[in-house]
């Protein structure tokens, strides 16, 4: 009688089988027997593991073989755990007052009229440094882009109402997938020169949020490949808002002072089953995660919610990378500025992106506007944590699940560099090998002032600090630090002056 099990198959047909798997069917299947795992203890299964674990994904066909991108990527893991940058650049910042990094490109503008953009390079991708820059026929007053897509969305500085450009990257021309004309106009009037706005893209989707002193804040999602409004909500109690998804849309709202008994939330907008009427924030949500209840001393200013890059985000098709950051888990950083009779005291509130999706896809069918309480999402899905400074206008300190800060006191030198990584599946591998090298961070952190209850918080992360080399004294001194999928960029806004540390 023929053998009928598995292992009777011709290895390549095996090896092909195997090859479909994802990496925890992998690692079951290492278990089954002496055959099996020393198939999944090859380089193709291995660096399929170590492309899970490390939160990243295969890049096109190239010479590279399994076994070089296995290397690379491990390399590539460890300069990042010990952070062990392989390159020190120094760059002056332009004159101009307005500026991007996204999609590994860092953009100033040098007048009005004129952006500079920058490819940050990388050793481990195989990434050359490219820069360019972009003559316009408009005078800007604030943009953001999406290299992978060649775009570059523009808000032009108007007297009255607001008019979006959308141009190609590359030339600062029409761009390709644009309607015709190449213009999104908003009816939020801009005359009030304190007027902050937000832009972010997440693949077909354009987000934009207006905010004046005295007036409502209009959040708008339009696809901007079409010109059409996908949503519209208008309120006072609106401050920030980041993409979960293509379809679910997390919104930070304030308290509304009109409301008895009313709590901080943060809604979640489905804009798949959205009207483009202008509506209310509360008129018309999918849930709400309840922020825990303030005590009568304390009301919560500003909110902003970081998160890079878009759950859309692609790599850029120009450069054939061995790996990139894949559609998986993703960090989001909440702050909060507390007011009380003493000085504004911040908060950071570190989320991932699959605690709250667990929550919203748990939500039953036909349940409608649900609030998810604090005591089910935030002690065991969050981390709050003090911070002692102001909201930085370098505000880019977060990719994937890892963010960059510098740790205080900001005044003394040497300065140290922190790097805090979220990834729970990387931790979990580092519990089973030895000589980790970044350390755990798995206690509580209890926050007992301007709540009204006592606030524990208990997210793991993985910690690396280390001293930046000595500085001669007439070297920047540098106050904040951001983050891109090869990079950290310190800042020394003083003396306009940039550090790019490159791995």
């Amino acid at each position: 009688m023929e053998d009928s099990t598995l292992t009777s198959l011709p290895v390549e047909l095996i090896l092909k089988i195997f090859s479909t798997l994802d990496w925890r069917t992998l690692l079951v299947c290492r278990e089954v027997c002496s055959f099996f795992r020393s198939i999944v203890e090859g380089d193709q299964a291995q660096y399929d593991i170590e492309l899970a674990v490390s939160g990243m994904m295969d890049g096109p066909p190239s010479p590279l073989t399994a076994s070089d991108r296995l290397a690379l990527l491990k390399e590539r893991n460890a300069a990042w755990e010990s952070l062990r940058w392989v390159e020190s650049k120094d760059i002056v910042m332009m004159q101009g007052d307005i500026w991007e990094l996204y999609g590994g490109v860092f953009a100033q503008s040098s007048t009005p009229d004129i952006l500079h953009f920058r490819r940050l390079p990388s050793k481990y991708r195989n990434i050359e440094e490219k820069t360019w820059h972009v003559a316009l026929d408009i005078h800007v007053r604030d943009f953001t882009m999406d290299p992978a897509q060649d775009l570059l969305v523009l808000i032009e500085h108007s007297t009255l109402l607001i008019r979006i450009h959308l141009r190609s990257l590359t030339t600062g021309d029409r761009h390709r997938s644009a309607p015709q004309p190449a213009i999104l106009v908003h009816d939020f009037d801009v005359r009030n020169t304190h007027s902050e706005h937000t832009l972010k893209v997440c693949g077909n989707l354009l987000g934009t949020l207006f905010m004046s002193p005295g007036a409502p804040s209009q959040l708008t999602i339009w696809d901007w490949t079409t010109g059409r409004v996908i949503l519209t909500r208008l309120g006072h109690e609106i401050t920030t808002f980041a993409f979960l998804n293509s379809r679910f849309l997390l919104v930070g709202a304030g308290i509304e002072f009109e409301t008895l008994n009313a709590l901080c939330r943060l809604y979640v907008l489905d804009m798949g089953h959205s009207s483009n009427e202008t509506i209310g924030l509360a008129a018309d949500y999918f849930c709400a995660f309840l922020w825990p209840e303030f005590d009568m001393w304390t009301t919560p200013g500003a909110f902003s919610i970081r998160s890079d890059p878009s759950p859309a985000w692609q790599p850029n098709p120009e450069s054939p990378l061995p790996f990139s950051m894949a559609h998986g888990d993703r960090l989001f950083m909440i702050t909060a500025s507390l007011l009380s009779d003493a000085p504004p005291v911040y908060c950071d509130l570190f989320v991932s992106a699959g605690t709250f999706l667990s929550h919203i896809e748990a939500i039953p069918t036909g349940i409608r506007r649900p609030d998810i309480h604090w005591d089910e999402w935030g002690p065991t899905g969050t981390r709050l944590m003090r911070c002692d400074r102001e909201s930085s206008p370098w505000v880019c300190s977060i990719f994937g699940t890892k963010y960059v800060s510098l740790v205080e006191p900001t005044h003394m030198l040497p300065q140290t560099l922190e790097l805090r990584d979220f990834n729970q599946l990387a931790m979990k591998r580092d519990a089973n090998v030895q000589d980790v090298i970044a350390g755990h961070v798995c206690n509580t952190t209890v926050i007992n002032d301007n709540f009204e209850n006592k606030v524990q918080t208990s997210l793991p992360y993985r910690l690396t600090q280390r001293t930046l080399p000595p500085q001669h004294w007439s070297e920047p001194f540098f106050n904040a630090v951001m983050c891109s999928e090869d990079s950290v960029i310190l800042v020394d806004s003083t003396h306009q002056h940039l550090r790019i540390l490159t791995f």
